[in-house]
């Protein structure tokens, strides 16, 4: 708080005059960043595009405010602003034909692959892994155990978030597809 206070050129105690302590300020920041997330209708695009579309906003969201990742992955919702795409994201599951239990299984599934991917672009772990740099390091260790990661890069295309970030989902989404009851889908 008192370095928060001198950025702002004002005593650390005045803040609190205006949150009641460091935790409602984080979730604060927390919430004035997801309150400019969009939040996708389910008709009539109907509910796989709402969740690509909801996901990948999300993404692109924390792309653009790095340093909040940490706070954003770590902080449950507290705040209206915050709570808003969970809920949206449940009435899509719902309304798709999820039981409560499985539209829960699948907002994990879809806000862990969320995190764990924006994670690898920030810390660059996904691009590092792809490419001419890694055929060299599989090519410096010709042990069979490595053959089938040496024969996937050999194939693999140059590291392209988007695109791979869109292939994710729609892995992620065939299995969710597939776990609805046939009349739901």
């Amino acid at each position: 708080m008192r370095r928060l206070g001198a950025a702002l050129g004002v005593e650390a105690m005045s803040i609190y005059h205006h949150v009641p302590g460091k935790a409602a300020l984080l979730d604060g920041l927390v919430a004035t960043v997801l309150a400019r997330l969009p939040l996708p209708e389910a008709t009539p695009i109907g509910w796989e595009d709402a969740v690509r579309r909801g996901f990948s906003d999300f993404r692109r969201l924390l792309l653009a405010h790095p340093a909040l990742f940490t706070l954003i992955a770590s902080r449950p919702p507290t705040e209206p602003e915050s709570l808003a795409p969970v809920a949206r994201a449940f009435a899509i599951l719902e309304a798709a034909g999820f039981d409560r239990r499985d539209a829960t299984t699948a907002w994990d599934t879809l806000l862990a692959y969320t995190f764990g991917f924006v994670l690898c672009e920030i810390s660059g772990v996904g691009e590092a892994t792809r490419g001419a740099p890694m055929l060299v390091l599989l090519e410096e260790h010709p042990d069979p155990e490595f053959a089938a990661l040496r024969a996937a890069h050999l194939v693999a295309d140059e590291w392209d978030a988007d695109a791979e970030f869109a292939r994710g989902l729609e892995v992620v989404l065939t299995g969710l597809r597939a776990s609805l009851a046939p009349t739901a889908s």
